[in-house]
C-alpha cells in the first residue's frame, strides 16, 4: 500500500548543533543550539527553473529526492551518527527530536534541501511539534506554489530565505527566481514571522545584481544578511574580495536601515562542528 505523503516523509540527516548562519538580525537564530532536521530533495537542483541548482551548494547529499536511508546522531552534540530507513513517520521523526533534546534547545532547524518540497508531511510534523511547545525555524529557498508556504507561514516563528544572485546558476531567470523568493519573504512576514533574507555572494556576485535584491528587501523592509561562499576545491566560485563585501553592504544601507543588515559566514565551518 503507498505510504501516504502526509504522514511519512524523506529525511537526509538529523542532528543537534548551533546555528552558525543569520548574523545579529531580527528572525536570525545565529548561535543558539537547534536540532537539524534536514529535509531530503531540491527543486533547484531537480531542474525547477531549468538548472541543476546552486553551484555552491554545502548539503548536496540533500538534493536526493528519495534517499533509502538518512543519519541521525547518536546523542546530541557527540557527532555520532546511526542509519535509518526512509520513509520515515511523523510521530517516529518527533520521537528522534525528542531523544535529541537538550537544556540550552532553543528551536527546530527546519532545513534542507527543501522543507517545502514535502510541505503536506512538514505541515503535520509541525503541527506535533507545536504541541510540544518547541519554537521552529524555517529554512527555505524555493516552491513554485506559493499556498504551500502559506499553509505552514502561520505555524512558524522564524524563517530565512534564500535569495539566491546570478553567481549561484540556480535558475536561467535568476531575477524571476529572486522575486518568488521575495514573494516568501513577504508570505512569513504577512504571517507574523521574524523573517530575514540571506544572500550568498561571490567573487562573480555583481554590484548591479546585488543592488537589485537590495531594492526588493528594501521596498517590504526585509532584513538582509549578505554572506560571502565557504570556499569549496575544485570550483571558479570562490569568496569575494574585502572590497565588493563593504560595498555591498554600503548599498544595502541605501535601501534599508542599519539594523536590517548583516554579514555571516558559515561559523560552523570555520569550527568544524555540524
Amino acid at each position: 500500500m503507498k505510504k501516504e505523503l502526509t504522514k511519512y516523509g524523506f529525511i537526509q540527516e538529523i542532528f543537534s548543533s548551533f546555528q552558525g548562519e543569520g548574523a545579529s538580525l531580527s528572525g536570525s537564530c545565529y548561535g543558539l543550539r537547534q536540532i537539524f532536521v534536514r529535509f531530503a530533495g531540491c527543486p533547484l537542483a531537480l531542474g525547477a527553473c531549468g538548472t541543476k541548482g546552486c553551484v555552491w551548494c554545502d548539503s548536496p547529499k540533500a538534493q536526493i529526492l528519495k534517499p533509502k536511508i538518512f543519519f541521525v546522531e547518536k546523542k546530541a552534540g557527540e557527532q555520532e551518527f546511526k542509519k535509518v530507513e526512509n520513509p520515515i513517520s511523523v510521530a517516529q521523526l518527533v520521537e528522534i527530536i525528542e531523544n535529541l533534546k537538550t537544556p540550552d534547545l532553543h528551536s527546530i532547524s527546519l532545513t534542507g534541501g527543501e522543507p517545502l518540497l514535502q510541505v503536506d508531511f512538514v505541515s503535520n510534523l509541525i503541527d506535533e511539534l507545536k504541541k510540544r511547545g518547541y519554537l521552529l525555524y524555517l529554512e527555505t529557498a524555493y516552491t513554485e506554489n506559493l499556498s504551500e508556504l502559506e499553509m505552514v507561514s502561520s505555524k512558524i516563528d522564524y524563517a530565512c530565505v534564500d535569495i539566491k544572485d546570478r553567481s549561484a546558476q540556480s535558475a536561467k531567470d535568476w531575477k524571476k527566481l529572486a522575486e518568488q523568493e521575495l514573494k516568501m519573504c513577504r508570505i512569513l512576514q504577512k504571517n507574523g514571522v521574524k523573517v530575514f533574507a540571506k544572500v550568498v555572494i561571490s567573487n562573480k556576485s555583481t554590484e548591479e545584481d546585488f543592488r537589485y535584491i537590495s531594492s526588493m528587501c528594501g521596498k517590504h523592509q526585509i532584513p538582509l544578511v549578505i554572506q560571502p561562499v565557504t570556499p569549496k576545491k575544485g570550483l571558479e566560485i570562490q569568496p569575494p574580495a574585502w572590497k565588493k563585501i563593504r560595498s555591498f553592504t554600503e548599498i544595502a544601507g541605501e535601501y534599508l536601515s542599519s539594523e536590517k543588515i548583516g554579514l555571516s559566514v558559515q561559523v560552523h565551518k570555520l569550527i568544524n562542528i555540524l
